[in-house]
Formats: structure tokens, C-alpha cells, sequence
């Protein structure tokens, strides 16, 4: 175990123990280290700094009196996590069944196995690992079904949020300068799990910045996942400085995205930026929409980048030809590369093995693709699909319980913050777990949607006080 590993386990020891928010803010600060082995020994199995939070965060909440039932009244309710508890326990029973069912019928691309290339279905480690993976992310977005109810759990989330986005930026800005000086050897401690790592690699002559993730797409991905959370939430900041501080995140994720020159995130920029116009407009035209407060500002703000970025074309034509060159290089001719080769062949044969086991599946972590929803069916078939698909779908567009205003705007914006992250999953996710932070995205909106009457209503409590 690494130095900075132990340093991670006191701090999350103490936090799990203490009454305050510390281990809501770890949860979310940990996610930039991706690439950092958790367990002195793994054996090949890697416990990232964040799944070990998660676990430390789920137990803390579920010690706390009362809430192991109302975690059974969430679970169970058909507005907030039956379809994802329902997912889940088909994922895991399929993990354990259908490799054995399906033994050697046809070939997967392993998710764990140590070779290239493809192999015969067989039981294998990562059908436990995977299972474990995905109840962690349940249950994370269990407890935050729970607790989510609490405005003070939501100011701390969007602390934390921005917490992470800045953790995040420095990880990204410490990667890039010990490169340029030649000291990478500093960040060894850091990069200590099992897998391959992709971290010295330049891209049209100029370092892909990784920041503490094990490759490019991984980091860029979560600086857009991040990005878009401060974009639509930023409104439910502090005014004054903490929305600055906000606003100096989001162009810093910004630039660390661009930086990372990975495709994924640049398409995950595009669909945020799609997505921001969407409702900007749809904002514009609602008299009655609750998040109009700040549309002056931003409308401002977006005047004004069209006015410089007018100006600078007209002074010097030219001036976006870099821009234009990276996106054909991130995007249309990533079609000619070897990895996009590779990645084509995963999904290609995980699809089979949805047809070859006629919608059943192959079971979860049996199959390694580069498409979300083909690791969907390919590992838990049409039923496991229409679950977990039917639970994204059932949080995204249903409206709250007589919610408050303050508590139906941070739902949405949430909603909204995803979708980005979402379009990225499709583009690159390799295993059906949806992870950390995306459960804990759809936990706090599920918790919108908590009874406010009735016997089944009680404000949960993962401290006495109400805290995270």
C-alpha cells in the first residue's frame, strides 16, 4: 500500500466516525483518484479510493437508527429505487447463473481475464467483482435516496461538488507540470492499481493530460461529468463568492478537458453545450420556470463570447483552424485508429452474445464492450435492460412529490447534468455499473420523489443532526 493510499484510509476512518459532512466531501473529492490502489495486497482486484468511501459512506448511514427501514421503504417504492433494486439483484443472480448456463457456447471479450483479444464464456472473477461494483453503486444511491430529502445534505453535496471539481483541476494541473519538468516519477505513489496505464502519451504535439486517472478519456470524462453538475447547479450557489468560485471551476474543467484531448469528452462538451441551449431557451420562453433568476447574467455572458469570439475571427480568420483540427482529430478520424478498431470489435462481439444467448445475457462481468448499453444487454439481457434503463428514464421525467421550489430546481438541474455524462457512457463505458457518482446523482433525485405524507414519511438521518 502507498503512502498516499494510508494518508486516504485515516482520513476516511475519521470522517466515517466523526458526526460532520467530511466523508459526503471525500466521497466526492476521491473520485480524482482513479488510478490509485486501495488494498495492500489486490491479487488483481483493484478498491479505488472512491468505492472504498462508498463503503464507509453506506455503512455509516445504515448504523444510524431507523434507517435500515426506511432504506427497505426506498427500496421497495415504486417511484423511487424499486426498478434499480430490482436490476440489481436480476444482475447478480444472472453473474452467478449464465456464465454456467451458457459455458463455453460462444466468445466474449473477458473483462478480467489476463489476454487480448477473445476467449470462450466461463465463470470467472470479474462476475464477482462486477457484482460487487454494481451493489456498491446501489447502495450508494440508496443512502442517497434516503438522505437526500434533507436540505443540508444538499448544500453539503454541492459543496462537496465543488470540492471535487477543484481536487479534480490541480490533479490535472500537477500531471502536466511534472511532465514538462520531467519529475512523472513523483506521481508513482498514485498510479498503484493493476490495470494498464496510458499516462505519458502526447497528442498533436502536446501532452494528454491524465491528471491521477489511469488515460486521457478517463480524466476528460470526469472533468465533463463535474463540468456539467457546477453548470446547472450553479444558480443554487451562495452569491457572491462562492458562485465565482463556481464560474472560475467550470472554465478551469473547461480548459482541462480540452487539455486531456480526449474524444469522449469532447463529445460530452458538445451535448452539454447542446443541452445548456436547450434549456437556456426553454427558460427563456417559460415565464413561470422556476430557474429564470439568473437568465439576464448569463444571456450577458453569452453575448459577450459571441462578440470576442466574432471579433477575433474578423481580426484573424484563421483563428479556430486549431480548434477545427482537433475536433477532426478527436472525432472523425478516430474512426482510423487502432483503438477505435479495438473498441468496435468489444462492442461487436458483446452484441453477439445478447443475440447468442437469445436476450438472456452473458452475465455481469463476463463481457468487456465500449458501449453502455450493448454492457447492458450483452451482461443481463433484455429484462436486465428494461430495468435499469426503466429506472434512468422513470427519474429523468418524472415530476417530484409536491416538492418545494428550492428541492424541484435542484432535481432538475440534476437531471439536466447528467445527460452529458450519459452521451459519454455510450460512447466509451466498458461494464454495466452506472459508479459512484452517477448513483449518487440518481439517489438525490429519487429522494425528490420521498412521500411528504403518511405513515411512510420520516426525515431520515445519517446523523442525528441531519448531516451527511
Amino acid at each position: 500500500m502507498s503512502w498516499p493510499a494510508a494518508v486516504l484510509w485515516v482520513l476516511m476512518i475519521a470522517a466515517a466516525v466523526s458526526r460532520g459532512p467530511g466523508l459526503l466531501y471525500l466521497l466526492m473529492i476521491t473520485g480524482a483518484f482513479g488510478s490509485l490502489q486501495m488494498l495492500p495486497f489486490s491479487g488483481g482486484v483493484n478498491l479505488l479510493p472512491q468505492s472504498a468511501c462508498a463503503a464507509l459512506f453506506v455503512c455509516k448511514a445504515l448504523i444510524h437508527r431507523g434507517n435500515i427501514v426506511r432504506g427497505l421503504e426506498s427500496a421497495l417504492d415504486p417511484q423511487r429505487m424499486i426498478l434499480f433494486s430490482a436490476f440489481v439483484g436480476y444482475a447478480v443472480f444472472g453473474a452467478l447463473v449464465l456464465p454456467r448456463a451458457f459455458l463455453g457456447l460462444f466468445e466474449v471479450v473477458p473483462i478480467s481475464a489476463p489476454i487480448s483479444g477473445t476467449d470462450i464464456l466461463r465463470p470467472a472473477s470479474g462476475n464477482f467483482t462486477q457484482s460487487c461494483y454494481i451493489m456498491l453503486s446501489y447502495g450508494t444511491a440508496l443512502t442517497f435516496s434516503m438522505i437526500g430529502q434533507s436540505a443540508l445534505v444538499r448544500i453539503h453535496y454541492r459543496r462537496a461538488l465543488l470540492w471535487a471539481a477543484y481536487v479534480l483541476v490541480i490533479t490535472g494541473l500537477v500531471d502536466l507540470i511534472t511532465y514538462v519538468l520531467h519529475i512523472g516519477a513523483v506521481l508513482e505513489p498514485f498510479r498503484t492499481a493493476t490495470y494498464s496505464f496510458l499516462v505519458d502519451v502526447e497528442a498533436e504535439g502536446s501532452k494528454r493530460v491524465v491528471g491521477l486517472m489511469p488515460e486521457a478519456s478517463t480524466f476528460g470524462t470526469a472533468c465533463v461529468g463535474l463540468m456539467g453538475s457546477l453548470v446547472f447547479l450553479r444558480s443554487s450557489y451562495e452569491k457572491g463568492l462562492e458562485q465565482i468560485l463556481v464560474l472560475v471551476a467550470i472554465a478551469l474543467l473547461g480548459a482541462m478537458t480540452i487539455l486531456s484531448t480526449s474524444s469522449t469528452g469532447v463529445v460530452g462538451l458538445i451535448v452539454l453545450v447542446f443541452v445548456y441551449g436547450v434549456d437556456f431557451l426553454y427558460r427563456v420562453f417559460d415565464a413561470r420556470n422556476a430557474r429564470r433568476d439568473q437568465l439576464n447574467w448569463e444571456f450577458a455572458a453569452i453575448f459577450l463570447a459571441a462578440f470576442v469570439t466574432f471579433t477575433g475571427i474578423v481580426l484573424k480568420p484563421n483563428l479556430l483552424d486549431p480548434v477545427y483540427a482537433m475536433v477532426d482529430g478527436l472525432i472523425f478520424e478516430k474512426t482510423k485508429s487502432a483503438s477505435y478498431a479495438e473498441r468496435t470489435m468489444w462492442t461487436r462481439i458483446g452484441w453477439h452474445a445478447f443475440l447468442d444467448t437469445g436476450g438472456m445475457g452473458a452475465g455481469l462481468g463476463s463481457i468487456r464492450v465500449s458501449n453502455w448499453a450493448v454492457s447492458i444487454l450483452g451482461s443481463t439481457g433484455l429484462f436486465g435492460a428494461m430495468l435499469m434503463f426503466g429506472f434512468i428514464a422513470q427519474q429523468l421525467l418524472t415530476m417530484p412529490r409536491r416538492a418545494s421550489k428550492e428541492l424541484a430546481v435542484f432535481a432538475t438541474a440534476l437531471k439536466l447534468s447528467l445527460l452529458p455524462t450519459l452521451s459519454m457512457y455510450l460512447v466509451v463505458a466498458t461494464i454495466p455499473d452506472i459508479g459512484v457518482g452517477v448513483a449518487s446523482v440518481l439517489g438525490l433525485i429519487a429522494a425528490s420523489h420521498t412521500p411528504v405524507s403518511g405513515p411512510a414519511f420520516r426525515p431520515a438521518s445519517v446523523t442525528a443532526d441531519g448531516r451527511a
